[in-house]
């Protein structure tokens, strides 16, 4: 096992440099990931540009990844059921255990900066997986997870076990109800998946003119209908899709303003809209927003990642080869070459999920 590892660290917005860190020795509570694939998240692309809610810089950048642990203490064993060989994922959060949010069952919203938001200057510094190896803290929530999934399907755990989760246990799905997922990224095609997972009646995906590629990738996952086009005209055939009942629960998975506008106007009455995507650009504010909830009676929900209890079914669910996964994941990047994973994105609207894998050269 080599002495230091490589890790991408952001300094600023635009400022990501490929260092080498050395690794950390282990002691009886922790241990070493040996990273296999790091899922490319909306968040780091956030960051990269400026949009920083929960990263302390600089820091080493990647949450969404799978590995194998190549070292681990007695205690760090015992505790998370797992040893040496072991192919684990790990989820982003620190969670403290004693914070307000922790002992209300809301680790998610713990205060401790997670994986791929830890400053490189604390420990290690091996807080992210765009690297490597990882260090395993002893406060680390793992899952085992086969040996015989391909890492690149297994890195989408994070995206589609929040997919599962908002859709039933935030939005309230009931079989046979009828779902709108407002944008088609990683998260939004998630959500399809967990639609389906839910017995929804009906599916259908919003996006743009230039989403063909990711909404063909909808109806492949399991959407009944996809939608672009000016929201009047969007309404109008979410109107006759339902017979005028418009929906029972709404994803809103784009980083837009103007599509919380399309997220509202499609929901149906007493319905329950979901809000993950972050609100920016132009759009209605409070006054249609307020509007829309108290003339529909709508429950408006946010969200932030899932409980730990959504990941083991998802990673089942991964395992069990049911949907055609490997139709989301459109790249994969050598660690030297994250810069051009983050942005590729916005470039390239046929990119869906880029991957960083450190053994490409």
């Amino acid at each position: 096992m080599n002495a230091t590892s490589r890790v991408a660290v952001l300094y600023g917005p635009g400022e990501l440099r490929i260092e080498e860190l050395p690794l950390p020795e282990i002691g009886r509570d922790d241990g070493l990931l040996k990273v296999e694939a790091t899922g490319v998240c909306g968040t780091d692309m956030a960051a990269y540009h400026g949009v920083n809610p929960y990263y302390e810089l600089p820091c080493a950048l990647g949450h969404e990844f799978v590995g194998t642990v190549v070292d681990i203490g007695p205690e760090a064993s015992a505790r998370w059921g797992v040893s040496a060989g072991d192919r684990i994922v790990v989820e982003e959060y620190l969670p403290c255990g004693t914070c307000r949010s922790c002992l209300g069952g809301a680790y998610q919203m713990c205060r401790v900066p997670r994986y791929g938001g830890k400053s490189i200057h604390s420990g290690s510094g091996l807080y992210g997986a765009y690297s490597d190896y990882l260090y395993l803290h002893p406060q680390s929530i793992v899952h085992k997870v086969s040996n015989e999934v391909p890492a690149e399907l297994v890195q989408l755990y994070i995206p589609l076990s929040n997919g599962l989760d908002w859709v039933a246990g935030v939005g309230g799905l009931r079989p046979g109800g009828t779902v709108v997922i407002v944008g088609p990224g990683p998260h939004g095609l998630s959500c399809v998946v967990g639609a389906r997972e839910a017995g929804a009646g009906s599916v259908i995906v919003i996006g743009r003119p230039s989403d063909e590629t990711r909404l063909d990738v909808a109806r492949a996952l399991g959407a009944d209908h996809t939608l672009t086009g000016p929201l009047e005209d969007v309404l109008a055939a979410v109107e006759d899709i339902t017979d005028g009942k418009l929906a029972d629960t709404v994803i809103n998975a784009a980083d837009s303003s103007a599509a919380l506008d399309t997220a509202l106007a499609v929901a149906g009455d007493r319905s329950t809209v979901v809000q993950a995507g972050l609100a920016k650009g132009g759009g209605g504010g409070a006054e249609s927003i307020v509007d829309a909830m108290n003339r529909k009676v709508l429950t408006l929900r946010g969200v932030r990642g899932r409980p730990s209890s959504a990941v083991p079914p998802t990673l089942r669910l991964i395992e069990s080869g049911k949907y055609p996964l490997a139709r989301m994941c459109t790249g994969q990047f050598p660690i030297e070459q994250t810069e051009q994973a983050l942005t590729l994105a916005a470039k390239d609207p046929s990119a869906i999920r880029s991957v960083i894998v450190p053994t490409l050269i």
